[in-house]
């Protein structure tokens, strides 16, 4: 009986062990299995994140192919595909490719950009917007100090706005000046923003219906301004009550100088970047050059003229600046850059996307607008006078649209000049009316107050439909997964 009983105890005993083997064996099994699946489910993330990054990749990759010798309508739109790369032990992990899409040949490109990693693939899409100082500003001034005469206005009201000026920034006019502003003359009007590396000066006629930006403003420690970078009695405002409590004591008043803002080198809160100029490349035009002709040394003589049921103009080249006599005329493509190789004499109307490039002087000798006197850009009308010296403008009252850029490489003080007549003879008292609808590139001062009556209009189109050949930044806004 004893022994029967410790047999069957010895059996129980044996099968407990075995049970717990077994049990032990599947817990163990489980938790290796348990740990292979994270360790799979960890590498498949690491892998997805690494498809991610090849994504990312893919962009940038895109952004530097964009930023080489970028200007508007010859952006290289040539597809990427990095077959493989390798992590930092030499190892190929993944690949990515991207595309890019230029659809409106002038303000942004869409990059579609797709990286694979261990059989994980993830996608991307980014915006690049182009940006371009010489389509941003109304003007932009290289100059020690650019002097504002009487009677100037710059930008209009929008007439909805407080002070005429839209809320939103990207909307607004701006002038900047790697230099001082001076407008102490009477009757200035600013309907929009200056940015200023230099100081402000204004006196109680003048007014910047806007804000101002200036290199010279400057706040203590306690967030009191000590130095607004205006002086001289100017009226800035902008109207709206979106100020900010800079020295904080819980009230919003003219101590804390809403609309005045600091210029620094990086921008920031409440501030804005300063800024540079693309020099003009004469070899990227004249490789462009839609007229051959022109190539070669001389002055022209051209007058633009839209072609009826067309989408583009004709260039009629006269053999003097009296216009009498026809020497050539030439059609041109939708979008086309005209360089000149010496002086060029321009008027007339423009139907299509044209750039005028010289490599000397520009002579505005009559009217250069849009087709049927339309003063503003649009998507199938566009222009730029660039000059590698100086503009002149010679008619007594006349009206110009589009980008105006002197980059005045004869380091003389003044880049557009309107002293001068028909003739070419110096006659400042002559002049009566000048209306430009667009934005001015200087490289030193103007002198156009020789117009008594003058009406700088801001053309924010031209952000947008730009004409071929104006040099651009990229700059990647928006991304997301698709």
């Amino acid at each position: 009986m004893i022994l029967s009983t410790l047999r069957n105890q010895k059996g129980i005993a044996l099968i407990t062990v075995y049970a717990t083997s077994a049990f032990i064996t599947i817990l163990s099994a489980a938790a290796v299995g348990r740990a292979f699946w994270e360790r799979r489910h960890v590498d498949n993330e690491i892998s997805r994140l690494q498809s991610l990054a090849a994504a990312e990749a893919g962009l940038q990759r895109a952004m530097f192919q964009v930023s080489q010798n970028a200007y508007t309508g010859f952006i290289n739109t040539a597809a990427i595909n990095w077959p493989s790369f390798q992590d930092v032990s030499g190892v190929t992990v993944g690949s990515f490719t991207a595309n890019i899409q230029y659809p409106n040949q002038a303000d942004w490109v869409i990059v579609q950009a797709t990286g694979t990693v261990n059989g994980f693939t993830r996608n991307l899409e980014g915006r690049i917007f182009l940006d371009s100082n010489l389509s941003k500003y109304l003007v932009y001034a290289n100059a020690t100090t650019f002097a504002s005469g009487d009677n100037a206005q710059y930008g209009s009201s929008n007439g909805v706005d407080p002070q005429g000026v839209s809320g939103n920034p990207d909307d607004r006019t701006m002038m900047y000046f790697t230099g001082n502003w001076d407008a102490n003359g009477t009757n200035v009007d600013l309907y929009g923003d200056v940015l200023a590396e230099g100081g402000i000066a204004g006196n109680a006629s003048s007014q910047v219906h806007g804000d101002t930006y200036g290199q010279n403003f400057a706040q203590n420690g306690a967030g009191q301004v000590t130095n607004s970078g205006v002086t001289g009695g100017m009226v800035v405002g902008d109207g709206f009550a979106d100020d900010t409590d800079r020295n904080g004591d819980g009230v919003i008043n003219n101590n804390d100088y809403g609309d005045y803002h600091d210029l620094t080198d990086s921008g920031g809160n409440d501030a804005k970047a300063k800024d540079t100029l693309t020099a003009m490349n004469l070899a990227f035009y004249q490789s462009h050059n839609n007229v051959g002709a022109f190539s070669t040394a001389g002055n022209r003589y051209l007058e633009f003229q839209p072609v009826s049921g067309q989408s583009y103009s004709r260039v009629v080249e006269y053999t003097s600046s009296t216009y009498g006599t026809v020497k050539a005329t030439y059609n041109l493509p939708d979008s086309a850059i005209v360089y000149v190789n010496g002086d060029a004499y321009v008027r007339g109307e423009i139907q299509g996307r044209v750039s005028i490039a010289a490599s000397d002087d520009i002579m505005i000798t009559g009217n250069f607008r849009y087709k049927s006197g339309q003063n503003y850009a649009d998507a199938t009308h566009s222009a730029a006078l660039l000059a590698k010296d100086k503009l002149f403008f010679y008619p007594n009252t006349v009206s110009v649209s589009g980008i105006l850029y002197g980059e005045n490489t004869s380091n003389s003080s003044v880049a557009f000049d309107a002293d001068y007549n028909m003739t070419g003879t110096y006659d400042p008292s002559s002049k009566v009316q000048l209306r430009l609808y667009g934005n001015r590139i200087i490289n030193g001062s103007t002198n156009l107050s020789s117009y008594d009556d003058r009406v700088y209009a801001y053309d924010q189109n031209l952000k947008y439909y730009r004409p071929p050949g104006i040099p651009v930044v990229p700059d990647l806004r928006t991304v997301r997964e698709t």
